[in-house]
């Protein structure tokens, strides 16, 4: 329109900081994985992507002020014994909600997914390259896990949902 005033750029908020890391975490993991029977330059470039977000997350981490969302993922021992709890009443409401599989399936990525661009590194270098291959095949199992942990509880709450009520 002409002579509209532009809105006001929105901050961005910590949630929307991570989830463009995430985002582009995955994509390069993606990336990195399809490509490493052959296109080595960007399978190269994706590791070293990889590499300058793991240093970022953890350097966030550590620097954050307070635990919060960009701590690392860490499920907490009352996080733990809620779960156990839930698990003991209703084991599909128990998962339906925030479990600590979540969080350590993330950590657990983040670490596999470390040591696979530290093995990468010394792959270029003709030292660890059937390790680096191992390794890369396992972080797909942890990658698949990941989801079906984070989409196994999204749809669990789904089906828990009460039905829309009918008006009139």
């Amino acid at each position: 329109m002409i002579g509209a005033k532009p809105r006001p750029a929105r901050r961005l908020s910590a949630y929307d900081m991570l989830t463009a890391w995430h985002g582009l975490f995955a994509g390069a993991w993606a990336v990195a994985y399809l490509t490493g029977g052959g296109a080595m330059p960007l399978h190269r470039f994706a590791g070293y992507v990889l590499l300058g977000l793991l240093a970022v997350r953890l350097l966030v981490a550590v620097l954050a002020r307070a635990p919060g969302m960009w701590a690392l993922p860490w499920a907490d021992a009352p996080l733990w014994r809620s779960f156990r709890r839930k698990l003991g009443q209703d084991a599909v409401a128990a998962f339906a909600g925030r479990t600590p599989l979540a969080p350590l399936s993330g950590l657990a990525l983040l670490v596999a997914i470390l040591l696979v661009t530290l093995s990468g590194l010394l792959a270029d270098l003709r030292i660890a390259g059937d390790l680096h291959e191992t390794m890369a095949d396992a972080s797909l199992m942890l990658v698949l896990g990941h989801l079906a942990v984070v989409a196994s509880a999204a749809l669990l709450r789904w089906l828990r949902a009460p039905a829309p009520r009918k008006v009139g």
